[in-house]
């Protein structure tokens, strides 16, 4: 068995597809076909069953393709380890973040910085519209933000990593707290804590048109600068707020509470600017990649 063979299995079988997957290797179909059925013969077993039609995995077929991506991936961590022995790779790589990310973003940054060791990595917090505005200039090489307005910014390249809902956030002792949904009607009088409007323009502007919508004017008590600050205020009992769900970091007295209406998620990304010249930033995203395929969001 070599990796060529491995390769191609698994272009067949992510696509389902023998001409999809010579497409992307710029192979003849049948060459695709003879390494397949080659891999085949080798470990004995049938890995797809297929007429004029169809592809599809057998059992033995969807084992081996979770097997192999790691096969290979090992393999093309272990050629670029070599390679970065011999010539130790340094520089600094700069990360902007908004604070929802303390699920992964440690052990991402532990991974990546055992592949390069001699990388400095250096972390600043933004708010989302600072964090995107800063990609565009080159003020930071890799920004974890959320995809609103981020298309408005052409040379910004991102990859989505989960789906973020919004939810209702108020103190644990707040007469609503229980309550496994909450309607935009039951909080139309309630005093509203958000992001300032000048820092994050559309975040603002999300939460405003969620009660316009609705019939409602917010009754917005004050603008806070930091997440943080939005959630201890909330935390002290001066109102409510309405925030994704991933900045819920239990054990706290803050309850996330779903609302009733409809709000459309907004995904969570990766982005970096196309025109940074740092030679760490596609280093950097393709740990990420190895990273997505290993954690569950």
């Amino acid at each position: 068995m070599d990796l060529k063979q491995l390769r191609y299995f698994v272009s067949v079988a992510e696509r389902l597809s023998f001409t999809e997957a010579a497409m992307k290797h710029f192979v003849a179909q049948s060459a695709i076909s003879k390494q397949i059925s080659n891999l085949e013969d080798l470990i004995g077993v049938q890995l797809f069953i297929r007429n004029r039609r169809t592809v599809q995995l057998t059992k033995a077929g969807t084992q081996l393709l979770k097997d192999a991506k790691g096969v290979i991936t090992h393999y093309e961590k272990a050629i670029s380890n070599a390679r970065l022995a011999e010539n130790r790779l340094s520089g600094n790589i700069k990360i902007g973040y908004l604070g929802l990310e303390k699920t992964f973003l440690p052990r991402l940054i532990n991974q990546f910085t055992k592949t390069y060791p001699d990388v400095n990595i250096e972390l600043i917090q933004y708010t989302r519209d600072t964090l995107n505005a800063s990609l565009k200039l080159g003020e930071i090489d890799i920004g974890f933000t959320f995809s609103l307005s981020i298309d408005k910014y052409t040379e910004i390249v991102s990859r989505k990593i989960s789906n973020i809902p919004f939810a209702v956030v108020m103190n644990s002792e707040h007469p609503l707290a229980n309550h496994k949904k909450i309607s935009i009607n039951s909080i139309a009088s309630e005093p509203i804590i958000v992001i300032n409007q000048e820092i994050s323009p559309d975040g603002f502007k999300h939460i405003f048109e969620l009660f316009t919508k609705n019939g409602f004017s917010p009754n917005i008590v004050q603008e806070c600068s930091q997440f943080e600050t939005v959630l201890l205020m909330v935390e002290a009992g001066i109102g409510i707020s309405i925030l994704p769900v991933a900045m819920q970091n239990p054990p706290s007295t803050l309850r996330f509470n779903e609302l009733e209406e409809y709000v459309e998620d907004i995904d969570f990304i990766i982005a970096w600017n196309k025109n940074n010249q740092n030679p760490l930033v596609p280093l950097f995203t393709k740990e990420f990649e190895a990273f997505m395929n290993t954690y569950e969001f």
